[in-house]
């Protein structure tokens, strides 16, 4: 009997660590990176049942301990003490009564390299009713030494079975001076179902490994270690970690995180009820509603907001981490409340769907100690986008002024024409009017010219018969004269000599 009670002791003490399931869990990501000498926060959230009552205080123990054992406390925050390893380097910076045990250790040393372990205890009065603790901690990977880097990821990423998803990868270098023109020589990703990854996937010198993975994934942007997979299934989910090589100032630095980031995938389900309206209609900026239905039993560890934009999705409108967010919106979008989407400058964004989604971390209802992901997105938001009024008040204005602009040209060009007709008009009248004057003149001058005729005729007889005579006529004096037809105009009868007559007259004196 007793053997069977020490056994029962001891399970009751495992379960009430550990938890039950769907009612105690707590949340810390899988491993950070950082310098010697430099400062590291880990991360702590919990939750428990809402009908937990009689809790009078909230107490966060960490400890720390070799591989992935969880160790002797280091921190009570209770009584607010540290081991002497830890004295004075380890301080409480979450609010546990908003269900965060976050703690900050400082002056990391290379003994530091640990994993650190949450635990919550709930106390009524100075009893403790509930305890449990995350059973794998967070490892704390310390590079020691100048010209050391270090490689960052996000511990966790949610993504829908067909998504495009990329993991972020960054690095830091150990430097007394800023390293001039670093470039990333190559970059190595390794896949596995633990939190150490495992086989290498990817290598940018040679490409995806595996033939099939060729066309799905490859390096994020230009000059970066960032890696993308595309049309994401369920095959893809688990931890990834980077690696990569980078070279500046004709040195070479190189290094592997040893905790990745752990993909989850899921398929479309409708636990959250996500509700966004169908359209929105607006002008300079917009903000669509996103609303959403919590558990009614529980909390969630960790609550994400996201949008997507485009059928199919082309990328984020709106993700925590700037750098996912596409470079459309980047800068020009962000959260109002808890969930709404806030557009600036959307003229050129009509007619785009927007999606909102909601991601959870919540405990497994099934597994003790075990958190699972939730991810729903909404039905999708149509934008339309309207000109802003003045807009439209200065166009229809300008338009008005370019109309009569118009009908002004086109005045002014008539008259124009008109003018030019008219001028035409009247000199090709002065020319018909110039042309039948000319006949009458002539007529006149040839009338003129008879009677002058005439009268050279008339003289002509005159001074002949006056100035001519024969003197060899004896007794009296022969007259005669030449009259010439020819300076006439008249009609007259032609003489068989052409042109003139000759008159004579016999004269007599007495």
């Amino acid at each position: 009997m007793s053997a069977l009670l020490v056994l029962w002791l001891v399970l009751s003490l495992w379960g009430a660590v550990w938890g039950r399931p769907g009612q105690y869990c707590a949340d810390q990501p899988a491993g950070v990176e950082v310098f010697a000498g430099d400062s590291v926060t880990f991360p702590c959230s919990f939750v428990f049942p809402r009908t937990l009552t009689g809790i009078t205080n909230r107490t966060i123990v960490f400890q720390a301990g070799n591989i992935s054992y969880c160790g002797d406390r280091i921190y009570n925050s209770r009584y607010g003490n540290t081991t002497q390893e830890y004295q004075g380097r380890v301080s409480l910076v979450g609010d546990p009564q908003a269900q965060n045990g976050t703690i900050t250790l400082t002056s990391v040393r290379t003994s530091d390299r640990k994993n650190f372990c949450c635990r919550v205890q709930l106390l009524n009065q100075n009893t403790i009713i509930e305890q449990w603790q995350n059973g794998l901690g967070t490892r704390l990977t310390v590079r020691v030494g100048e010209n050391k880097m270090t490689m960052h990821q996000p511990p966790f990423i949610s993504a829908l079975v067909g998504d495009t998803v990329t993991i972020p990868c960054h690095f830091s270098i150990n430097s007394k001076k800023e390293i001039q023109k670093k470039s990333v020589s190559s970059v190595q990703w390794r896949f596995g179902q633990s939190p150490s990854c495992g086989t290498v996937i990817y290598n940018s010198s040679t490409g995806a490994v595996r033939r099939e993975d060729r066309e799905r994934i490859s390096v994020a942007g230009e000059g970066g270690a960032s890696i993308l997979i595309k049309r994401v299934t369920t095959n893809d989910r688990g931890w990834y970690c980077c690696g990569a090589q980078v070279t500046g100032d004709g040195q070479v630095y190189t290094t592997q995180r040893e905790r990745g980031t752990n993909l989850t995938i899921t398929g479309k389900t409708d636990q959250m009820k996500i509700k966004q309206p169908k359209e929105v209609t607006f002008t300079n900026s917009s903000t669509i509603s996103c609303n959403f239905t919590l558990p009614e039993d529980e909390d969630p560890l960790w609550l994400g907001i996201y949008w997507m934009f485009g059928n199919p999705r082309e990328g984020f409108a709106y993700h925590p981490h700037p750098e996912l967010i596409h470079p459309r919106y980047r800068g020009k979008t962000r959260l109002v409340g808890q969930s709404d989407l806030y557009l600036e400058e959307v003229i050129g964004m009509d007619n785009t769907n927007f999606y909102c989604r909601v991601a959870m971390r919540l405990c497994n209802d099934t597994q003790q100690n075990t958190i699972e992901t939730l991810l729903e997105e909404g039905a999708g938001t149509l934008l339309r986008v309207n000109a802003d009024p003045s807009d439209q008040t200065k166009i229809i204005a300008a338009s008005v002024v370019s109309a009569i602009i118009l009908i002004l040209l086109l005045f002014i060009i008539l008259c124009l024409v008109k003018h030019k007709g008219m001028r035409k008009q009247v000199q090709q009248s002065k020319q018909k009017k110039s042309e039948s004057a000319t006949p009458e003149y002539e007529g006149t001058e040839s009338v003129r010219k008879e009677q002058t005729t005439d009268m050279s005729l008339y003289t002509t007889i005159e001074e002949t018969a006056r100035a001519s005579c024969d003197p060899s006529n004896n007794g009296g004096q022969l007259l005669y004269s030449t009259v010439n037809h020819s300076l006439s105009s008249t009609n007259h009868t032609s003489s068989p000599d052409s042109g003139k007559e000759v008159f004579y007259a016999d004269v007599k004196r007495n």
